[in-house]
């Protein structure tokens, strides 16, 4: 919002400088320059009511590309927990079996150095 704000100043200082320097350099008669001047402000009127416009249009589209976003990863995110679950639920079969090989290695190893031992 700073950044249109400065856009919006820069635009108004330039336009009021660019005026004084037509002011200053124009050697026109005083009802062509109030003419001239005329034609200026309404010009900047039209760009700042443009500016606006296209400033709101802007701000509207990045809420609703950030209420988008949201509902994305909430979707993506309630996904992943699901995936994880089901992966969770899929090795444990194969996690409880790994556990009894490994429990049956260390008996064979306690046995080999009893038999060792002996």
């Amino acid at each position: 919002m700073a950044d249109g704000r400065s856009l919006l100043t820069g635009l108004f200082v330039g336009g009021l400088i660019g005026g004084a320097a037509v002011l200053l350099s124009a050697p026109s008669s005083g009802k062509e320059l109030r003419g001239k001047i005329k034609e200026n402000c309404n010009s900047i009127e039209e760009t700042i009511k443009r500016l606006k416009t296209d400033g709101k249009a802007l701000k509207d589209q990045l809420v609703q590309t950030a209420k988008e976003s949201a509902e994305v990863i909430k979707d993506v995110g309630g996904e992943l927990q699901t995936s994880i679950k089901k992966w969770q639920e899929e090795i444990k079969p194969h996690q409880q079996d790994l556990q009894k090989e490994i429990a049956d290695i260390e008996e064979k190893i306690r046995q080999l150095e009893k038999t060792l031992q002996n």
